[in-house]
């Protein structure tokens, strides 16, 4: 490698995903083969050294196009995954510290692997599933599995091997333990981890005892009662939690001193119940669960994701992922109904006929621990009397009277550049990127006139005369901002009257709901570009007769120049990563307070300009000429 690339000189190349690269090491003055992963920016790459299993960021002067007698030879390193151990902390990655620990111990040893691989895989699992054992400073043999099990960074995890018996594993439990091998055929491998040093060749291959497997009886399944609903049309409830597919779950008023007494009653009568023999948890199998606040619960397993368990908690309703070692195969009070319902909004379907998340958010933000009325729309049957689900109307009239009612209204007008080619004066109101600007025609911006007449409207603001610009539309609204409407309606491109930092009230429309705690809206204002994220005291309902004027910002790119290859700033803009923080800066003072103008090179909707200066010369031209910006012909 240095041989072949040691006087090389750097190319332009354009590098893409997976492709084979030389990538040079600055600090060690050494070069190693590297595959693509991604491209960070038009000059940071982040690349693979599949020879010794490094991934790192370099910039593109350090690759150079792989050789192809250099892609013949097969990669140096194998990697591979310890078997029989999982993260602890109940979690499926493995932590900063855990990977830490295992580079401090692996790093630069000569270590003895042992490949876990059955014969009749033909060797394709990948990565490769294996022991490791290495020396310690003693000079004994350690097990780097039992290491991390030691130091309490990994638990035990069982291996499921195949039976040459009848048995069904739904119905059985396997164990391996770890202080034995499978009864497979592995092949021992001894390994220098030195990435500067040679991999050894195969010692020997031999066979391993088999292990002891563990079988519990089979059980019976048995589940805690469904829910008692109160023999009441009406009920008060408060909602425990809301669902990810809809469903509202809540406790009834009248029940929450029993289910306080039964957790206590739980809580001194299970004060420890030994070590759990290894268990196959099945799905919807009833449990008690130790839950994050150390407390236990009445359970049921909804899922078992490798060594973790997704449970619900049945007298609550929500549900967690958990290590299996916080499950007890045992039944809490069966006799006890479960007292958290499951409820379903009546006549109540979710576009698309799933519920989103953000709409998931909104229940949860408007109903968790809140009191509520209970209507039951669905009449008790004869034929089903466990009522584990049924359908719910949850009212709040309050909602739905014509005081918070926004009327629905169409988008703002847009306003149009001149046919292509055709100079017009224009002003930049707000700047994204360096190529991506929102402007003004100097024409609205001077003279916005409507030609209709309104009345006065229902908010007792008076409409405006022929005559009247946007400006002094806003400016009469302004004083009387107290009398308008609070917006109710948060739908995506919702007009509406947004406070801007000045204190004065502008025209804007919704983008998102950012936060719900406090509840926080993005809003962009249609006749700057800008945007902001706002509390709803900040936000009102919009007169009708306002939305007579066009928006005056047009969002468009810029034409001429474009990001540069070799681009040295190191603070990019977060939101944009190709174009540095200091190109941005300067794009903003050749723009600030300067008279402009723009030629269309391409129509809607992707509107593409050319801006000039009063001297007819090219904005962009300083960028070029600092070299943050390149031409783009």
């Amino acid at each position: 490698m240095i041989a072949a690339y040691e006087n090389s000189k750097w190319e332009p190349v354009k590098w893409e995903n997976d492709m084979h690269c030389a990538v040079k090491i600055q600090d060690k003055n050494q070069w190693r083969r590297g595959q693509i992963i991604r491209m960070v920016t038009d000059t940071l790459v982040e690349v693979l050294l599949y020879d010794v299993g490094v991934e790192l960021v370099v910039n593109v002067d350090c690759l150079r196009k792989l050789q192809e007698n250099l892609k013949t030879m097969g990669r140096l390193s194998l990697e591979c995954s310890l078997v029989d151990i999982r993260p602890a902390g109940g979690s499926d990655k493995w932590t900063a510290t855990a990977c830490d620990c295992l580079s401090l111990y692996l790093t630069g040893a000569v270590a003895t692997i042992i490949l876990q691989v059955d014969s009749e895989e033909n060797n394709t699992t990948w990565p490769l599933p294996v022991k490791i054992f290495c020396r310690d400073e003693k000079g004994e043999r350690v097990d780097v599995s039992k290491y991390l099990i030691k130091k309490g960074l990994a638990l035990r995890e069982r291996r499921i091997n195949k039976l040459d018996n009848s048995h069904s594993l739904s119905e059985k439990s396997l164990e391996v333990p770890l202080e034995q091998e499978d009864s497979v055929v592995t092949n021992c491998i001894k390994t220098n981890f030195d990435p500067d040093k040679k991999t050894a060749d195969i010692i020997s291959e031999q066979k391993v005892s088999e292990f002891q497997e563990e079988i519990l009886e089979p059980r019976t399944a048995r589940g805690y009662k469904p829910p008692a609903i109160p023999n009441m049309k009406v009920f008060e409830a408060t909602v425990s939690c809301v669902g990810d597919d809809g469903t509202i779950f809540v406790v009834p008023k009248l029940s929450e001193s029993e289910l306080i007494k039964m957790t206590n009653e739980i809580q001194s009568n299970l004060k420890c119940l030994g070590l759990l023999e290894p268990y196959f948890w099945k799905k919807g199998e009833a449990c008690a669960v130790r839950g994050s606040d150390t407390l236990w619960y009445r359970g049921k397993v909804m899922e078992v994701v490798g060594g973790a368990v997704r449970v619900q908690y049945l007298d609550h309703g929500f549900t967690e992922k958990i290590p299996q070692c916080h499950l007890y195969p045992i039944l809490l009070y069966p006799d006890i109904p479960q007292f958290c319902i499951p409820c379903q909004l009546h006549n109540t379907t979710p576009v698309g006929n799933v519920w989103q998340p953000d709409a998931i958010e909104v229940l949860q933000q408007l109903l968790s621990k809140r009191e509520v009325d209970i209507h039951i729309m669905k009449p008790r049957s004869d034929h089903d009397k466990k009522y584990e689900e049924e359908q719910w109307e949850i009212r709040f009239e309050e909602l739905l009277s014509s005081e918070t009612d926004t009327p629905l209204l169409p988008p703002y007008l847009s306003s149009s550049l001149p046919s292509p080619g055709e100079l017009c004066a224009v002003q930049v109101k707000h700047v994204v990127s360096p190529n991506e600007v929102y402007i003004c025609l100097d024409s609205i911006e001077t003279c916005n006139h409507s030609n209709q007449h309104s009345d006065t409207d229902d908010s007792g603001v008076s409409g405006e005369s022929e005559s009247e610009s946007l400006d002094e539309a806003l400016q009469r609204v302004n004083k009387k901002v107290e009398a308008l409407p609070p917006l109710t309606d948060f739908r995506t491109e919702m007009p509406c009257l947004a406070e801007y930092d000045d204190g004065l009230w502008y025209r804007a429309k919704i983008v998102s709901i950012k936060e719900f705690n406090p509840l926080s809206i993005l809003v962009q204002f249609v006749d700057y570009g800008s945007t902001a994220k706002l509390t709803l005291n900040r936000l009102c309902q919009i007169p009708p007769h306002l939305m007579r004027y066009p928006a005056r910002a047009i969002k468009v790119l810029l034409a001429g120049f474009k990001p540069p290859l070799r681009d040295l700033g190191e603070t990019r803009i977060p939101y944009c990563p190709k174009w540095s923080m200091e190109a941005l800066w300067a794009m903003i003072d050749c723009l600030q307070g300067k008279q402009l103008y723009a030629v269309s090179m391409a129509p809607a909707p992707e509107q593409i300009v050319t801006l000039y200066d009063e001297e007819q010369h090219p904005v962009h031209m300083p960028l070029v000429e600092m070299g943050l910006a390149d031409k783009d012909e």
